[in-house]
């Protein structure tokens, strides 16, 4: 017993040495590690804030929410576009009634106004009768002639304006989409180099290992907002459609026009 008490000291003693380097390693490690992970905090951080290369892929399908509501939207601005014209053609008729009307209201005036000028005979005076009638309808119909042609002249303005809406509505990327998968990029206005042909870039482990996943195939006009990729603030910008590979598609940011970090 005595001589096992005696051997484990020195076991202990031989192993102290070891645990202590291993000790210190793993602090080093530990402390590396922190190091390094504040490094890439800062890079990350300066590197968003003096640079807006940046461009967010969204990957539309017809089931999209945003597909959905272009569409809806699109059938609600035909069926506006639809009530402006059958107004419009009802006018157009109304007005050509009464024209019509008018016309046969003048030639009977001329035709038999003379002869009820004095009239004497029952007959005569059957007839004065509908000539004032005749008289009275033309007076009437002559006065809403104005306030229709007034009414026509707005419902083509409102025509032209809701077939501007229509065609603006039908040019949106997302009812491109309503057909099959169509990938977009948000761009915020503050990124300046985006055009059609720019190369994008995604990278495997934040903004080092990037390589080229695709480019822009085509610009959109009209303001959308988005978050920033980094401190998910909302942005002003615009749409762009891409041609990038699968996991282009899938990244949460791109890069326009170069790698982030140029050689990385």
């Amino acid at each position: 017993m005595e001589a096992e008490a005696r051997k484990t000291p020195r076991f202990w003693m031989a192993v102290q040495p070891s645990f202590i380097r291993l000790y210190k390693l793993t602090g080093l490690v530990a402390l590396g590690a922190i190091l390094i992970g504040l490094i890439g905090f800062l890079i990350v951080n300066i590197f968003y804030f003096f640079d807006h290369s940046w461009v967010r892929p969204v990957v539309l399908t017809p089931t999209h929410a945003k597909v959905v509501e272009a569409q809806r939207q699109l059938a609600e601005e035909k069926l506006t576009q639809s009530k402006l014209e059958a107004e419009k053609l009802q006018l157009e008729s109304q007005l050509a009634e009464m024209k019509s009307t008018t016309e046969a209201d003048d030639k009977f005036l001329v035709d038999i106004g003379a002869l009820a000028d004095a009239p004497k005979t029952p007959e005569q005076w059957m007839v004065r009768r509908e000539v004032d009638r005749a008289r009275l309808d033309k007076l009437n119909r002559t006065s809403q002639l104005p306030a229709i042609d007034k009414r026509l002249e707005s419902l083509r303005l409102s025509i032209k304006e809701q077939d501007e809406v229509v065609r603006r509505v039908e040019g949106s990327p997302y009812l491109r989409a309503a057909k099959g998968k169509v990938v977009l990029a948000f761009v915020p206005y503050s990124n300046h180099s985006v055009k059609e042909q720019t190369k994008l870039y995604g990278c495997s482990w934040g903004l080092v290992m990037c390589s080229n996943v695709g480019k822009v195939i085509a610009v959109y006009d009209g303001e959308v907002t988005d978050n920033h990729p980094h401190n998910n603030s909302v942005q002003r910008g615009r749409l762009v459609e891409i041609d990038v590979t699968a996991g282009g598609a899938n990244e949460t940011v791109l890069f326009a026009d170069g790698k982030p970090l140029w050689l990385f």
